[in-house]
C-alpha cells in the first residue's frame, strides 16, 4: 500500500514538474512580454491622449461659440420673411422665391429653394453675404449671374443690374440644442470698390419705348404648343408666340416638351441667344410673391 502511494506521489510530481509548471511559466512569460510591449508604447499612447484631448477641447470650444441657429423645421413662410429682412439690410433686390423639395439626412435635412431676381451689383453682393453669414444656416448650392445693361428712360438714367438665379439649402435639425446658438458676432459685409459687371464700353442700347418684353428680366411661367406665358419686367403676364418681337430681338423657338423658349437678341451688333426655362416647384408649398423694396 505504501508503495502504491509513493508511486502516485512520484507520478503527480513528475506531471507538475514536466507539464503543469512549464505551461504556467510560458503563460507568465507571454504576459510579461505583453506588458513590456505596452510599457514601450507608452509615449505613443501619451501622444494619442494629448491629441484627442486637444481635439476635444477645440470641438467643445467651437460648440460653445457656434453662432448659427438650426431650427427643428424650416417653414417656407418664415424663410420668405427672413429673406425679406435680408433685403431690408441689402437695399433694392427684386426676388422671386420658389420652394422645390426637401432632403432628409437622418438627424438633419434641408429645404431646397430656387431664388431668381435682379439687383444692382452692390446690393446683390450684400444680399449674398448676409445669406451665407446671417444667423440661420443657409447654403448656396448653385448660382448663375449675368450683367444686364438697362437702357435709359425719360426720367431715369441707364444703369447696370445683375440678373441671378440660385439654389439655396435651408437647414433644419432634430437636435434641440442647435435651435438656439449661444455665440454672437458682428457681421459687416466686405466693401467692393469695383463692379465686375460694369461694361468698359456701353453698347448704347435704345430705350424700350414700346414696353416690349425684356426677356432677360422675365420669368417663364407656362408653355403650350405655339404659345409661351412669361412674367415680364413689370410683373405682368405676357403671351408670346414664335416670331414675336421682344426688346432687342424676337422669339425664335418655343419648345413645350422641354418647358422652354429661345430668343435672339441684338445688343449693339452683338448677337446673343437667350433661353428661358420654367422653374418647377412642388404643390404643397406655393410660390411666394415677388419681393421688391
Amino acid at each position: 500500500m505504501a508503495g502504491i502511494l509513493l508511486f502516485l506521489a512520484l507520478g503527480v510530481g513528475v506531471y507538475i514538474r514536466s507539464f503543469s509548471l512549464p505551461s504556467k511559466a510560458n503563460k507568465i512569460e507571454k504576459e510579461i512580454k505583453s506588458i513590456d510591449v505596452q510599457l514601450q508604447d507608452t509615449p505613443n499612447l501619451v501622444n494619442q491622449f494629448n491629441e484627442l484631448s486637444a481635439t476635444l477641447g477645440d470641438t467643445k470650444k467651437r460648440w460653445e461659440n457656434r453662432n448659427k441657429d438650426i431650427p427643428p423645421i424650416d417653414v417656407t413662410s418664415q424663410t420668405y420673411a427672413y429673406l425679406s429682412r435680408l433685403i431690408d439690410l441689402s437695399g433694392y433686390v427684386k426676388l422671386d422665391m420658389l420652394y422645390q423639395n426637401v432632403e432628409h439626412k437622418g438627424s438633419y435635412g434641408y429645404n431646397v429653394y430656387n431664388l431668381k431676381g435682379e439687383a444692382p451689383f452692390e446690393n446683390f453682393h450684400r444680399f449674398v453675404w448676409y445669406l451665407e453669414n446671417g444667423r440661420k444656416l443657409y447654403k448656396i448650392h448653385t448660382m448663375s449671374v449675368r450683367g444686364l445693361e438697362i437702357a435709359p428712360k425719360d426720367n431715369e438714367e441707364g444703369h447696370i443690374l445683375v440678373s441671378f438665379e440660385m439654389v439655396v439649402h435651408a437647414y433644419f435639425s432634430s437636435v434641440a440644442e442647435l435651435a438656439s446658438a449661444p455665440g454672437e458676432r458682428t457681421i459687416t459685409p466686405n466693401l467692393l470698390v469695383v463692379d465686375p459687371f460694369g461694361p468698359v464700353i456701353s453698347s448704347g442700347m435704345s430705350p424700350n419705348l414700346r414696353s416690349l418684353v425684356e426677356i432677360e428680366r422675365s420669368d417663364l411661367k407656362a408653355v403650350i404648343p405655339g404659345k409661351a406665358f412669361v412674367l415680364d419686367q413689370t410683373n405682368v403676364i405676357r403671351t408670346l408666340v414664335e416670331g414675336d418681337e421682344v426688346y432687342l430681338g424676337y422669339v425664335t423657338k418655343i419648345v413645350p416638351d422641354d418647358g422652354r423658349i429661345e430668343c435672339t437678341l441684338n445688343k449693339g451688333g452683338i448677337i446673343e441667344k437667350v433661353e428661358l426655362r420654367i422653374r418647377y416647384g412642388t404643390q404643397p408649398q406655393q410660390q411666394q410673391p415677388v419681393v421688391q423694396k
